[in-house]
């Protein structure tokens, strides 16, 4: 029986839900060392990123 490209083959997932889950896993990571950055500098008293979330939002 052929295998399709949506379907698990030797025990591994399809390619692009791979890709997807790698890519989910790099933005998380990216964003929680965002957020522990921002808090470090707060906890240093530099305040200078909190600005940062509302740039992004156009206020």
């Amino acid at each position: 029986m052929a295998s399709d490209t949506g379907t698990w083959a030797n025990n591994q997932p399809p390619s692009n839900f791979e890709k997807l889950w790698r890519g989910l896993a790099l933005v998380g990571a990216i964003h929680l060392g965002g957020m522990l950055l921002n808090i470090m500098f707060q906890m240093m008293g530099n305040h200078s990123l909190d600005s940062l979330p509302a740039k992004f939002l156009g206020l």
